[in-house]
């Protein structure tokens, strides 16, 4: 995502925080301040104002490790995941691709939810059982409130999660019940989907009222979520009617087998003065003795410094061929949309090793085009 930074890698996964969340961030913390720790801090904004910072870490950590659990379970079913980011509205894990099963995708859905009651039924017991010692120990009483307003919040995120619409975890598994009933994923997500955007719609009624007859600041909040719900559910089913449309497409049809290679041991230098700049590229693949062997890219360029190009060889800056997705000239079109990203244009195409083409994603956009203007699907 745009905008964020890492600040941990855990299993493997980088953990992130897009500049967004210092917002809610503070948000949450004035809020906890002003509404949950005034009577436990009578004489003291301050304390209270820190109460509040730490029960928001607490919580955003709690978010976390929802957010691992889809990552963990996702990894059972063979799905990486690439990141986890904290942002305005809670947090995302990154998955380069989606479920292939309605199983994976129920399990991978419900560990969240079920991550955060765990917490809150952790934290609420805790908070129960540190209230039996205040007589002796009033000075606990700091760690009961924060206990008690963690076990709620986490109460609320996983039943907020489980309301049945995509792109919300109760989405996920409406979607994968309808697609284990009628082996129809597309209906299954154009059904989730319109469930997302009807809860948004209601989500959006809710803060118009919060707002005009309450005058609720939260509201501004809940018109956020709704519309980040809203647009989601849309580009999914957006997505789900991509690959519908494409769905009968080889890779072949569409890859480029005119394309431009170097061979491992190519200078950095050479190049970006004999191939990047004259030829326009974006991406190139190294091959050694015919096999393909990594990707480099203008982003793992400008990993070395200019100064470094006449001696750098692209393979000290490549991706390797492992960690690129590959796909094979027979691959339905529509099974390898999702292994395109932001850093990725194009996809190379390997037959026993050999790259035999490569499948540009314009290449792709643009026979979804011709396909609506000569009327074979509805945009």
């Amino acid at each position: 995502m745009p905008g964020s930074f890492r600040i941990a890698r855990i299993l493997g996964i980088d953990v992130r925080v897009h500049l967004s969340w210092v917002l809610i961030f503070l948000y949450f913390s004035y809020g906890l301040a002003q509404e949950q720790f005034p009577s436990v801090f009578p004489t003291s904004e301050a304390k209270a104002f820190i109460a509040g910072a730490v029960t928001a870490l607490l919580f955003f950590a709690s978010v976390v490790a929802h957010e691992f659990a889809h990552a963990i379970v996702a990894r059972r079913f063979r799905l990486p995941v690439s990141s986890i980011t904290l942002f305005l509205l809670g947090g995302v894990a990154s998955l380069t691709k989606e479920p292939t099963s309605a199983k994976g995708e129920f399990l991978m859905a419900v560990a969240g939810p079920a991550t955060s009651l765990v917490i809150a039924g952790a934290s609420l017991g805790g908070a129960a059982q540190l209230s039996h010692a205040l007589l002796g120990a009033p000075w606990l009483l700091p760690a009961v409130a924060v206990a008690q307003v963690l076990g709620q919040v986490n109460l609320q995120v996983a039943i907020f999660n489980l309301l049945p619409g995509f792109p919300l975890d109760g989405g996920r598994v409406l979607r994968s019940a309808i697609w284990g009933l009628t082996g129809d994923r597309s209906r299954a997500t154009a059904i989730a989907g319109r469930a997302g955007q009807l809860i948004a719609g209601l989500l959006l009624l809710l803060a118009a009222y919060l707002f005009f007859q309450l005058n609720d600041p939260g509201a501004l909040l809940i018109g956020l979520v709704a519309f980040f719900l809203f647009n989601i559910a849309g580009q999914s089913m957006q997505q789900e009617r991509l690959v519908r449309a494409v769905g009968g497409t080889r890779v072949a049809q569409l890859a480029t087998t005119d394309f431009v290679v170097v061979p491992s041991g190519t200078l950095i230098g050479t190049l970006v003065r004999d191939y990047v700049l004259p030829r326009n590229l974006r991406a190139i693949p190294v091959v050694d003795n015919g096999r393909f062997v990594g990707l480099v890219t203008i982003a793992d360029l400008r990993k070395v410094e200019q100064d470094q190009w006449p001696t750098t060889p692209v393979d000290a800056v490549m991706t390797s061929a492992s960690a690129v997705p590959s796909v094979g000239p027979d691959d339905a079109l529509g099974t390898v949309l999702d292994k395109f990203s932001e850093d990725l244009p194009l996809l190379p195409v390997v037959r026993d090793g050999a790259l035999v083409g490569l499948l540009h994603r314009e290449s792709v956009a643009g026979y979804v085009r011709m396909r609506e203007m000569l009327g074979f699907d509805r945009r």
